[in-house]
C-alpha cells in the first residue's frame, strides 16, 4: 500500500527595499504551524520598524536578514529558510506577508512601508483573505489588531480545554500583545501631536 505524504503548509515572508540604488528583495519560509500566521509574524516587522525609528538607519534587506537571525532563538521564531518558488503559484503557501520598505524622507522619523498580508487554504484555490496597509502607523495598528484577535481566540481555547500547552501559548500571546499595545500607544500619541501641529 502506497502512502501519500502531504507537504506541510508554509508561511512565507518577502521583504523588499527600494532606495537610490534600486530594489532588492529576499524571501524566507517556515512551516505554518504553529507560528506561521500574521499574529505571530507581523510583530517582527513592527520590531524592525521600531528599531529603524530608534536608530534612524535606512532599511536594507541584509540588515533585515541579520535581524531575523537575531530573533531565531526566541520562543516565536521567524522564518529562516530561503524560499525560491513563486509564492502566488506555490500551493503549499497558506500565509504570505509581503513588506516593502523605503527610507524615511525629509523630517519623517519612520521608514516608509507598504504591507500586504495574504492568507488561503493550502491547495489549488484562490487567496481567501487579503489585507493591505501603507505607512508605519497603519502597519502597527493592524499588527496590534491581529495579535488581539489571536489572544482572544487562545483565551477561548484555554477556557474550553484547560490544556497546559494552550495556556503556555496564551501566556506568550499576552506578552506579544502587551508589547504591540505599547508600540501602538506610542504611535497614537505621535499622530495626536502631528494633528495638533497641523491645526496651529
Amino acid at each position: 500500500m502506497l502512502l501519500a505524504i502531504a507537504s506541510p503548509s508554509l508561511f512565507v515572508l518577502r521583504v523588499s527595499v527600494t532606495d537610490d540604488s534600486g530594489t532588492e528583495r529576499r524571501t524566507w519560509s517556515m512551516p505554518s504551524a504553529p507560528y506561521g500566521s500574521p499574529a505571530w509574524q507581523l510583530p517582527s516587522i513592527v520590531a524592525y520598524l521600531a528599531r529603524l525609528e530608534r536608530t534612524q538607519e535606512c532599511p536594507s534587506v541584509a540588515q533585515f536578514s541579520d535581524f531575523l537571525r537575531e530573533r531565531s532563538a526566541r520562543p516565536v521564531p521567524p522564518p529562516q529558510a530561503p524560499h525560491s518558488y513563486d509564492v502566488l503559484h506555490d500551493p503549499r503557501v497558506s500565509c504570505w506577508i509581503d513588506a516593502h520598505f523605503e527610507p524615511a524622507q525629509g523630517s519623517e522619523r519612520w521608514p516608509r512601508i507598504a504591507l500586504a498580508v495574504l492568507e488561503q487554504e493550502t491547495g489549488r484555490c484562490p487567496w481567501s483573505r487579503i489585507a493591505r496597509r501603507r505607512g508605519a502607523y497603519s502597519v502597527i495598528a493592524h499588527t496590534h489588531s491581529e495579535v488581539s484577535a489571536e489572544l482572544s481566540r487562545l483565551a477561548d481555547r484555554v477556557r474550553g480545554t484547560g490544556d497546559p500547552g494552550t495556556a503556555e501559548v496564551h501566556r506568550m500571546a499576552q506578552e506579544v500583545h502587551g508589547w504591540t499595545w505599547r508600540v501602538a500607544r506610542k504611535v497614537k500619541a505621535e499622530q495626536v501631536l502631528i494633528r495638533a501641529g497641523r491645526n496651529l
